[in-house]
């Protein structure tokens, strides 16, 4: 049997200098020049791994069947170069977009798509409702900017230091009668329909599209937004920083790295190894 690792990209396996706790005054540039460049954006370095976190993801990849969960539109997360081996012989699998979307080598299946619209139409006030009623809301003493993501959810990218302090309070009480839900990851404010989760999409991968039996799901992520699916694995593990370590979050079947900051992803990737070999019962041709 052959484990089902998924595991959510920023913050977690990849990072920014921001988020990357090196403890120094480094630049993007600087740190290509000692880690991996994972992404590029406008022509500027924009995330990275450690050459060994490369290492363990790569070797991950052989002994489980890895799948990169992201909250990114595909759009974003098409951006990422992440550091597999390519194998023509057997498929790639992501979701994107919080679960809006299943990526099968790098193309959005419309089998998904077509069932998240339905859930959505059954269940949800519109995205176009509530991006109206959030932009109603706003005051661009404190917006920067207020999207809508592959059709499917809202963010805002927010000022900290002028974002009123009820702000999330008020937005999530609105938006719960109308089955939606609201987060907040640094300065980013998730409105995300309750259908469109990473858990949903990750249980249909694991069950209508994964070629290879899978007995174990294992999963890593470090936000709100990662937590159903966290919840839904076997084991799973986040790192000592991010929104879940803001809220003291744990689970029964979660383990915390002892490590903050880029230094998180070798830990994270060590135990989803060790926890894949165990399964890995028999080897993958």
């Amino acid at each position: 049997m052959t484990a089902l690792v998924a595991t959510d990209l920023d913050r977690t396996l990849i990072y920014s200098t921001a988020a990357a706790e090196l403890g120094v005054e480094a630049d993007d540039y600087a740190c290509a020049a000692t880690l991996r460049c994972v992404e590029i954006y406008q022509g500027r370095p924009q995330s990275f791994m450690s050459h060994r976190a490369v290492d363990l993801l790569d070797e991950l990849d052989h002994v489980a069947t890895v799948v990169p969960v992201t909250t990114r539109s595909v759009e974003q997360f098409r951006r990422v170069e992440l550091p597999f081996t390519p194998d023509p012989s057997r498929p790639r699998f992501a979701v994107a977009a919080n679960g809006g979307e299943i990526l099968v080598d790098g193309v959005p299946d419309p089998a998904w798509r077509a069932e998240v619209e339905r859930r959505l139409a059954a269940a949800c006030a519109s995205v176009s409702d509530v991006h109206d009623h959030l932009a109603a809301d706003a005051d661009p003493a404190w917006l920067r900017s207020l999207r809508i993501a592959d059709g499917l959810f809202c963010y805002a990218v927010v000022e900290l230091d002028t974002l009123p302090p009820d702000l999330v309070d008020r937005w999530r009480e609105w938006a719960r009668p109308r089955g939606w839900n609201v987060s907040r990851q640094g300065r980013k404010i998730y409105v995300m329909p309750d259908p469109v989760t990473k858990s949903a999409a990750v249980a249909a991968v694991r069950e209508h599209y994964v070629p290879h039996p899978t007995d174990r799901l294992f999963a890593a992520g470090d936000g709100v937004l990662d937590r159903p699916l966290l919840m839904s694995a076997d084991r799973a593990i986040r790192p000592r920083h991010g929104e879940l370590q803001e809220l003291s979050w744990h689970h029964p079947t979660l383990s915390v790295t002892s490590a903050s900051g880029i230094a998180a992803a070798e830990e994270i990737l060590d135990c989803l190894l060790i926890w894949s070999r165990e399964t890995a019962v028999v080897p993958r041709p």
